[in-house]
């Protein structure tokens, strides 16, 4: 006999042997001990998950005469009648082929006579969703009241694709894709009765890729068995499915992150010279960051670049993949695509790395005291001789901290501000917050999480922050502040604009402004020269004048 491939070798012969679909199975066992056997089964799910499987070993349970529990005997003539494919009452019809009127017409008018040599006659209709509708409607009377030794099994994957009227007259049987360990373990079966030496980690991958169909992974192991003359390796499954392993894609994310992007788009090019398919890789990459997202969550961080990225930056670069795999649908040139997701995720990396930067400068407390000394020796020099002028020449001015805030504006804020608006504002605060968290919007609720409103005018508002970085995002980071703005909008229904204050400064900003507000100018030409000395030394931004 010729060679058979795996998945027909290792079909399942009775509702015991088959993988994943309990529900289905205990269902129909019950149902033929019992005696209840319906007229018509609707068996809809994804490929390979045992329809056709179940629909045989149906139709030999139903006709077997030493059958127990619901379960074939597999030895009896009828069974193995079934089996081989010779019994002339189970017939198997391919929809996709055999979809007109004329091929319906002729089972209806076959469906009367008696069966020859088992108990009833068993019509299999596989991808019975590929009939056209003149067909549905000649098989519509037969399926409602065939004849008593009559039975159909319609299979399919696309059951919206059946009208209603065939589905109401079927009893439906929802298949599930297989876990990946249900199929590790048949997988490992398959190779100890086969004598096949196997890696793990082969099952494993193999298993992720059959994405829940027990045929494709007994393919895929078909294939790499061949490959591998009699012995399984993860690098045989690599080569035969065109797949690349993690130690590649971490390597490809370290260049990304590192923004080699010449030495990622070399690795690229050398993976396709390998005979990787460009969107295996585009699918596998996404896999690769959601094991990583996995290892952050449980812990189990790795060596790697990527494990130095903020989980926030892998869900976006797992989106910015998204968005190149549908574009590449309709690509001409799918490489092209992938190289420009290469620089994409580079400028994403960047982008991160510069607002998730240090907020503040390190502070020289040497420089301050050495520039607070200059300072008293130059005030105590313009105190006993106000004529003194400046130094002829400005010294540089250095900034060495920063404010995380603008006075100005906020000036602008309070000057306009009212109680009402500010009200309003805080009673619909914690709504914005909720919308961004039901948007799955993470880089804005960590910003929002900790804020409050604490003036608000017709045009603008000043939210307090608890943490100075995130005051400084908001006023620096005009992307950011517009995503808030366009939400505040949709909650309040009011255009503002927003500015932050830190909550460490907050209390002495209002001290000021208010003392300021109170303070009438007064001229004191004595001190010009101070001021301007204090200015040259501090830089004019650090100076704040309090009459």
């Amino acid at each position: 006999m010729s060679y058979q491939a795996l998945y027909r070798v290792f079909r399942s012969q009775s509702f015991e042997e088959v993988i994943g679909q309990k529900h289905v199975t205990t269902t129909l066992k019950n149902a033929i001990a019992r005696n209840k056997i319906s007229h018509a089964y609707l068996f809809n799910g994804p490929r390979g998950t045992g329809k056709t499987s179940i629909a045989k070993i149906f139709a030999k349970a139903i006709n077997c005469t030493e059958r127990y529990d619901g379960e074939p005997c597999n030895t009896c003539p009828s069974c193995i009648s079934i089996t081989n494919g010779s019994n002339s009452d189970v017939i198997e019809i391919d929809a996709a082929s055999n979809n007109g009127v004329d091929e319906i017409r002729n089972i209806r008018d076959k469906v009367k006579y008696a069966p020859g040599e088992s108990k009833y006659k068993v019509y299999i209709i596989d991808e019975v969703h590929m009939l056209t509708t003149g067909a549905f409607n000649a098989l519509l009377k037969t399926l409602e009241e065939p004849p008593a030794h009559a039975i159909f099994i319609l299979a399919t994957t696309e059951p919206h694709k059946i009208p209603p009227t065939i589905i109401s007259r079927c009893q439906r049987f929802d298949f599930k894709a297989i876990s990946t360990p249900d199929i590790m373990q048949h997988l490992a079966y398959v190779c100890d009765k086969e004598a096949i030496t196997y890696e793990q980690a082969a099952l494993e991958f193999i298993a992720q890729s059959a994405e829940g169909g027990m045929r494709d992974a007994l393919s895929i192991l078909d294939q790499a068995i061949a490959f591998g003359d009699e012995s399984l390796t993860l690098q045989h499954v690599l080569n035969v499915t065109g797949s690349v392993g993690k130690e590649e894609f971490r390597q490809l994310t370290d260049l990304i992150i590192q923004h080699d992007v010449r030495g990622a788009f070399d690795l690229f090019h050398q993976l396709l010279s390998d005979g990787k398919e460009v969107n295996r890789l585009v699918n596998d990459l996404i896999y690769f960051l959601r094991d990583v997202i996995v290892d952050f969550v449980t812990g189990e961080q790795q060596e790697g670049e990527i494990y130095t990225l903020e989980l926030s930056t892998i869900y976006e670069m797992i989106d910015k993949i998204n968005d190149t795999l549908v574009s590449m649908r309709f690509a001409v040139n799918m490489n092209l695509h992938f190289e420009v997701l290469i620089v994409k995720l580079s400028e994403l990396v960047k982008v991160k790395e510069k607002i998730n930067g240090p907020a503040t400068e390190t502070i020289d407390h040497a420089y301050i005291d050495e520039r607070l000394k200059a300072f008293e020796e130059k005030l105590s020099a313009v105190q006993l001789n106000p004529v003194v002028s400046a130094p002829s020449k400005p010294a540089k001015r250095e900034n060495k901290t920063k404010n995380h805030f603008s006075m100005a504006q906020i000036e602008t804020v309070l000057d306009n501000a009212n109680r009402e608006d500010l009200t309003y504002l805080q009673e619909n605060w914690q709504s914005l917050i909720d919308h961004v968290k039901q948007n799955d919007q993470r880089a804005l609720v960590s910003l929002l999480q900790n804020s409050e409103p604490v003036a608000a005018s017709a045009t603008h508002v000043l939210i307090k922050f608890s943490d100075d970085i995130h005051s400084d995002i908001v006023n620096k980071d005009e992307e950011k502040r517009e995503k808030i703005e366009s939400i505040v909008y949709t909650i309040i229904n009011k255009k503002v604009k927003m500015v932050g204050v830190p909550d460490s400064q907050w209390l002495q900003v209002r001290h000021e402004y208010i003392q300021n507000r109170k303070a009438q100018p007064v001229d004191k030409p004595k001190q010009q020269d101070i001021v301007k000395t204090a200015e040259e030394l501090f830089g004019k931004d650090t100076i704040n004048i309090i009459d």
